[in-house]
């Protein structure tokens, strides 16, 4: 991972703003959730400073499948939660923000886990 880019999970603080919701009712801040999966990039890094080799890329084989479950479960949750007449677009929005982030995160934590055991 080059230098410029060993700091960039700091902007998962801007996640936060997602909070802003709960006091302007924009449905748009709440894709501010989104920037959660910036966090990723913490483990990332750590593994980054290794030269790929056949276990570095059998780690992140198995992590990817693993962590491939998270959006198919999110595209069945918006799919399936559209069509029932309780479901607000604020839940889409969150579902598919929070979806994103967690495909991500545990990618990245998965890839650490396999990395460290």
């Amino acid at each position: 991972m080059k230098k410029q880019h060993k700091y960039i999970w700091f902007f998962g603080f801007l996640g936060f703003q997602g909070f802003d919701y709960f006091k302007t009712h924009n449905p748009l801040s709440l894709f501010w959730f989104s920037f959660f999966s910036f966090f990723a990039y913490y483990f990332i890094n750590k593994l980054a400073n290794e030269m790929p080799d056949e276990r570095y890329i059998e780690n992140s084989k198995n992590a990817k499948i693993k962590s491939a479950i998270i959006p198919i479960f999110t595209i069945f949750l918006v799919g399936f939660g559209s069509g029932l007449s309780f479901v607000t677009k604020e839940m889409i929005i969150l579902v598919c923000a929070f979806g994103y982030a967690a495909t991500l995160i545990s990618y990245a934590i998965l890839f650490w886990y396999y990395d460290t055991h």
